[in-house]
């Protein structure tokens, strides 16, 4: 129900309920005035007659006095209407008045000198009370009736003008604020407090317009420096790799320039300069696939929303660690079925090649790594558990020191050796997972650190 009707059926109810019970004791009070009014009339009416009376008895035989004061009350009830007067010898010594059989009877004694000679009686109905009072009942609640309705249609008149109106203008502005819409502002130029309420909505779509604006401006800024800051750990740990790397094209260079010379001296002719072409050619497609790896790696790629194989992603980012793990005596394993989570092929690389470098790095004298794989039911809030994905990468290190544990994931917090690391690396990898809706978990003790990736599973 509506503001206006509610407040216009609340205020009609309370004045009908007020109206009613003051009709209802004004009628009571009419009724005992009418009734004090008979009496009243009974005993002027019966005093006059009384003395009447007394006149006709005093000096006539009974007879005719009997029979004048028959006449007498006779005249009398017919002027009055309703009261009926009869004459008795034997009415009571006392003036009295009660009601009888639904009558008021009122006695008056009659005196000559000191003889009482008899009792004038005074008989009237007292229905015709009850028939005053309902004509009365009619005309008061017929007024209340009239009274309800004037109040109803002003109260429902100045509602809606005085309060339906403005409060429409307001809800109207309330949601287009919830629609981030500002460019309206609801004007209700009062000085009560709807006009308060207005000119706050006001003051707080314009605040709320600056601090959307803010905010976007704000959040904007962070995505770019997100993204700048992943860039540049992808490209500190391309930096890492490069070492590694161009040793490994140094074999294949040899093998091409050494070939390349032979067929240039003229050392080899017929079969033997195909086969040192083909050396060539094999060589040359070897250094170029390292080469692809390591640019495919380091090139600016944003999220695609898109699903992807965690065994396949981690045994990929183990072929381009390759190197790195066989000279630091690092045996690394791959136990996954064709499971797949929903992050993006790219994305989860630069999390799993920061992880692998830390571990392996963590394993300066030799160690096994071994990255597993399993479909689980799991949540870190106050959600029911559903089907996730959790990457183990479980190395056979140092750990992690008790003290470093708290700050593992602030960016640019390092436990290496200054020129070994940025200190981007697991801040990065924490912002890439929970952007994709995860959570990591840490398990560090004296000999051993397992990372447990919790991905939503891809079904």
């Amino acid at each position: 129900m509506k503001l206006v009707p509610r407040y216009t059926l609340v205020l009609a109810a309370t004045v009908a309920l007020v109206l009613s019970v003051f009709g209802a004791l004004r009628l009571r009070v009419a009724r005992e005035e009418l009734e004090v009014d008979m009496r009243r009339d009974h005993r002027i009416i019966g005093r006059v007659l009384e003395v009447a009376v007394a006149d006709l008895w005093r000096g006539s035989d009974p007879a005719r006095a009997t029979a004048d004061t028959a006449a007498l009350l006779e005249r009398a009830s017919q002027e009055e209407g309703t009261i009926r007067f009869a004459w008795s010898r034997d009415g009571g010594a006392l003036e009295t008045q009660a009601i009888e059989d639904d009558d008021l009877v009122s006695r008056f004694p009659v005196r000559v000198g000191a003889e009482q000679i008899g009792a004038v009686i005074a008989r009237e109905p007292v229905s015709h009370i009850d028939d005053i009072v309902r004509g009365q009942t009619w005309y008061v609640f017929g007024g209340i009736a009239a009274v309800l309705a004037i109040c109803a249609l002003a109260s429902f008149v100045m509602g809606t003008w005085v309060v339906g109106r403005p409060i429409r203008s307001l809800v109207e502005q309330a949601r287009r604020i919830g629609r981030r819409d500002f460019s309206v502002v609801a004007t209700v130029h009062r000085s009560d407090e709807l006009g308060e309420l207005a000119r706050e909505l006001a003051q707080a779509a314009e605040a709320l317009a600056a601090s959307l604006a803010r905010s976007a401006a704000e959040t904007e800024a962070r995505l770019s420096a997100v993204e700048q800051m992943r860039h540049a750990d992808r490209l500190a740990t391309v930096g890492t790799l490069a070492a590694g790397i161009a040793h490994e094209l140094g074999t294949p260079l040899s093998v091409v320039g050494g070939h390349a010379q032979m067929i240039a001296a003229g050392e080899v002719t017929g079969d033997a300069g195909l086969a040192s072409a083909r050396a060539i050619d094999r060589e040359a497609t070897r250094m170029g696939a390292i080469v692809r790896q390591l640019l495919d790696f380091a090139r600016r790629k944003g999220p695609e929303g898109t699903s992807c194989a965690p065994g396949e992603v981690a045994t990929r980012s183990l072929r381009l660690l390759a190197l790195m793990a066989e000279r630091a005596g690092v045996r690394c394993t791959v136990a996954a079925g064709a499971e797949r989570a929903i992050i993006d092929e790219d994305s989860l690389q630069q999390v799993l090649t920061n992880l692998i470098v830390n571990a392996i790095q963590a394993m300066p004298g030799g160690g096994d790594l071994a990255i597993t794989v399993a479909r689980v039911q799991a949540t870190h809030d106050a959600r029911p558990p559903r089907p996730h994905l959790r990457i183990d990468l479980r190395d056979t290190g140092a750990g992690i020191p008790a003290e470093a544990r708290p700050h593992l994931f602030e960016p640019f917090f390092t436990t290496k050796q200054p020129g070994e690391g940025t200190g981007l690396g697991l801040a990065v990898v924490h912002g890439i997972v929970v952007d994709h809706g995860g959570w990591i978990d840490v398990d560090s003790g004296a000999r051993g650190t397992t990372f447990s990736l919790y991905l939503e599973e891809a079904t």
